[in-house]
């Protein structure tokens, strides 16, 4: 009974460590949010304090906040659809037909997917610039759905791949074709794979800075770009900083507790065999 009691009291002792750890740059963030000019920059850091809301205030009364915000939404949501659309009928192509070509077609994928994108930055904005479309969704639209893409082939085919071929044999022989078998059996049988297909690319596009900086102009910012905005020639206004940093991470704070158990229910979709 006492090692029983030892061994948890051990356990919850190393998860409130871990929780600590993890939380830690969160709690500080936040904080800092709420810290006036002179409190962000006390050392040591300032552990109780009276909280203002000013800058969060001065963040969300900034002119184009609103729009970054509709702008970062866009960006986040319509790639995704873009992707999933394109990319759910290649993954079940991948991992019904031919499994020595798919192989080679997978490793071409996955080697696009493992390009850093700023190997890709400097020639693609040559091209937009070309055609005129920075400052565009377009152009973003382009981008995200050439990494999201990628992620969406490499990962489905595992999830199709575990459903039982009988299925798809007995709907043949029943008469389906096979573009049937895919919308009224694959696609039910995988949604909670396609979620977490769709979250890891929603959170991917919402959070990515490097792209937007370069090809964004001011009426298509997104919130990671306006985060940039507030180094002034006064130096960093911390404050300011941390209030649009929580706000920019609230939105896939909030979706991952929504959608947590989609997320974790699709990724070990494939895990287990037979």
């Amino acid at each position: 009974m006492v090692k029983k009691v030892t061994l948890r009291v051990f356990f919850w002792i190393v998860v409130s460590g871990l929780m600590i750890y993890y939380l830690s740059p969160l709690l500080f963030l936040i904080s800092t949010s709420l810290k006036t000019y002179k409190d962000a920059f006390a050392m040591p850091p300032k552990i109780i304090f009276t909280p203002i809301w000013d800058n969060y205030q001065h963040v969300m009364g900034a002119r184009n906040f609103p729009v970054n915000i509709r702008n970062s939404v866009i960006c986040a949501t319509v790639p995704t659809l873009i992707s999933l659309t394109l990319g759910i009928p290649c993954a079940y192509a991948l991992a019904m037909f031919d499994r020595t070509a798919n192989k080679r077609i997978s490793t071409y994928i996955l080697g696009i997917r493992i390009i850093p994108p700023i190997m890709l930055l400097l020639p693609m904005y040559v091209i937009f610039n070309n055609i005129r479309l920075i400052g565009t969704f377009t152009a973003m639209f382009i981008m995200y759905v050439m990494f999201t893409l990628p992620l969406i082939i490499w990962i489905m085919p595992v999830y199709f791949r575990e459903i039982p071929g009988e299925i798809r044999e007995a709907a043949i022989i029943d008469g389906c074709s096979e573009a049937q078998v895919f919308l009224r059996i694959m696609l039910p049988l995988t949604k909670a794979s396609i979620a977490a297909a769709a979250i890891l690319s929603v959170v991917q596009c919402w959070n990515e800075f490097l792209m937007a900086s370069i090809i964004t102009t001011a009426k298509t910012q997104t919130l990671p770009v306006v985060i940039s905005s507030f180094l002034g020639f006064n130096g960093l206004e911390w404050g300011n900083i941390s209030a649009a940093a929580v706000i920019v991470m609230a939105p896939m704070i909030l979706f991952g507790f929504f959608v947590q158990k989609y997320f974790a229910k699709g990724m070990v979709a494939g895990a287990v065999k037979g």
